[in-house]
């Protein structure tokens, strides 16, 4: 049956996926299963499709009670998933494909984002038009973030090099007060989330921004990933959870306002404004002529072929890794 999320074909596809995840219910007569779930950093708007399974009882439905641990970087999750000390996370392809290319035994189950969310950005005043007018200029490269990788490719492709800007370096956080004093006139960074917020809480920052997808570089997003191990030893888990999260971002595309909701009441620190416009810019990237085909969640193996190859190619990791035995799409009823 063709899945498309619209329609009455997309109702009949929730509801039988809801179905499913009801018949895969670890253990409908007793007590609930107690699993974890790592985000990827601290709670933000990408993370939502969990707490909105959680909220609605999507989780419990599937038999499973689900505790959502915030993350210190997808880097850090992959290890404590793939490693089995934890049984799911919501992490950064990249921080996944670097994990397996270790010999860690992790698993993609699902994309909850078909873009990786990346973006150029060049301020107003810097004069930047495109690509080859950061030659000789101020940009912002955060050490050891996969934007960096993604910067080195923008450039090779236009024909410069990390040789030819003058790199100012910055860390988590630091870049938007150098952006503020004029001492960046351009970066890669994450459109659905730094991009966004800034663009609330600075509004008078004027910003010029290209996405990586619209350059070329086409990657996955948030993924829900889990172990070998769980995959083999508890398959039924494993598609209950995914089919839960699944339910939760099919329901925050719908009602995104009641997600909003939902994900501040489970998060109250997070600013309601901000999470809402994050949610929006993220919401266009969570369906694709994938989705169409296969539906919410399914894994675009050309994406993560280019970002294998990204990897590779710039020295994130020494060889491609077998996408075979990474990706196994649990996201079907």
């Amino acid at each position: 049956m063709d899945r498309i999320e619209s329609g009455k074909t997309g109702r009949y596809w929730l509801a039988g996926m809801i179905a499913v995840a009801a018949m895969l219910c670890i253990d409908g007569a007793g007590a609930a299963e107690q699993v974890t779930l790592r985000l990827s950093y601290t709670p933000y708007a990408a993370h939502i499709p969990a707490y909105v399974a959680k909220a609605r009882g999507y989780y419990d439905k599937a038999g499973l009670d689900v505790q959502i641990l915030p993350g210190r970087g997808s880097s850090v999750g992959a290890e404590l998933v793939g490693s089995g000390k934890e049984p799911f996370g919501l992490l950064d392809p990249a921080a996944v494909l670097a994990a397996r290319s270790q010999g860690i035994p992790i698993v993609v189950v699902a994309t909850l984002s078909q873009d990786g969310g990346m973006a150029l950005f060049a301020t107003e005043q810097s004069g930047i038009k495109k690509v080859e007018d950061m030659k000789g200029r101020n940009v912002g490269v955060y050490t050891g973030s996969t934007t960096t990788i993604f910067l080195q490719a923008l450039l090779t492709e236009h024909g410069l090099s990390m040789d030819d800007i003058k790199p100012v370096t910055v860390r988590s956080g630091t870049d938007l007060p150098l952006v503020l004093d004029g001492k960046i006139d351009a970066e890669v960074t994450i459109y659905t989330n730094e991009l966004t917020a800034w663009s609330i809480t600075h509004p008078e920052l004027k910003l010029q921004i290209w996405h990586m997808a619209d350059l070329g570089f086409s990657v996955p997003g948030t993924s829900i990933v889990t172990n070998e191990t769980m995959i083999k030893t508890k398959p039924q888990l494993v598609k209950a959870f995914t089919l839960a999260t699944i339910q939760g971002l099919d329901f925050a595309l719908k009602h995104p306002q009641d997600a909003i909701k939902d994900f501040v009441a489970a998060v109250p620190e997070l600013q309601a404004n901000v999470e809402t416009a994050k949610w929006n810019a993220t919401i266009p990237a969570a369906t694709s002529a994938t989705t169409q085909k296969d539906g919410l969640g399914a894994l675009d193996r050309a994406k993560w072929e280019q970002l294998d190859s990204l990897l590779a190619t710039y020295g994130a990791i020494k060889a491609k890794v077998d996408l075979g035995e990474l990706l196994k799409d649990e996201s079907h009823g």
